[in-house]
């Protein structure tokens, strides 16, 4: 079992407090250990209190609130989720973009291992894996980064497309949905994570759309209760996010 309590047993328990009790980052109570059954090396979440604010703290798989219809924030990802949180932070506090680069790129893959490790499913590891890839590409990547997000978007556009063309004018302009990979192949070792980000959201983008606009909805009605009712409709944007006690009913 690849996740370990500090002494050494088998992790049988992932002990969090919500801080505050209504937020929606948790302190990690005791130390989690994971061993990287491919490298052999064993990373370590610490405790909150171990080290300076915020070590220790996660909140959890950072998931957007509107999605967690599609991927929970906690489950059989929890564990991975608390690791990643501590390396993340691990790589920021180098305080070198580059070499910060480099150690999240290794601790991604950790990542998408230990999701796997943990029985998440391998399309859905693969997807968090992606997630957590482009937004460490856009945190240090600079320039790069930005580059890769846009061909991305751009990638997205094209297979849409071309399933578009293909109903209006036949099937051949499917053959159009291949050119997001190969314009992929340049990024050579990133070229991975291009094309997990853009098939994906091309076929499941709609899904995410419908899911959308089903949700402004009934988040606008609850704000409009709110004003009439004299509560804070800002507020359900988010509705894990603490207010300040003042402002509590």
């Amino acid at each position: 079992m690849p996740f370990l309590r500090d002494d050494g047993a088998p992790l049988d328990e992932l002990r969090l407090a919500q801080r505050p009790a209504d937020g929606h980052r948790f302190e990690l109570r005791d130390a989690v250990v994971y061993v990287d059954p491919v490298s052999g090396r064993r990373y370590r979440a610490p405790a909150a209190g171990e080290g300076p604010p915020p070590s220790g703290v996660t909140d959890l798989a950072s998931v957007p609130s509107p999605l967690w219809g599609f991927i929970a924030s906690y489950g059989r990802q929890s564990a991975p989720a608390v690791l990643h949180d501590a390396q993340s932070l691990a790589a920021e506090a180098l305080g070198d973009p580059r070499r910060a680069l480099l150690q999240r790129r290794e601790d991604d893959l950790v990542f998408r291992r230990a999701l796997l490790e943990q029985g998440v499913p391998r399309m859905r590891a693969r997807l968090m894996w992606a997630w957590v890839s482009a937004d460490r590409e856009r945190a240090y990547a600079g320039a790069a980064g930005w580059l890769l997000l846009g061909q991305v978007a751009l990638g997205v556009l094209v297979v849409v497309a071309s399933v578009v063309l293909a109903v209006l004018w036949g099937p051949w302009w499917l053959t159009l949905a291949a050119a997001p990979a190969l314009a992929a192949l340049p990024w050579r070792s990133r070229a991975s994570l291009l094309i997990t980000l853009t098939y994906p959201l091309a076929l499941f983008g709609p899904l995410l759309l419908v899911h959308f606009l089903a949700l402004v909805p009934f988040r606008l009605i609850e704000a409009i209760v709110e004003v009439f009712t004299g509560g804070d409709p800002a507020g359900v944007v988010r509705p894990t996010v603490a207010r300040p006690d003042a402002e509590r009913p």
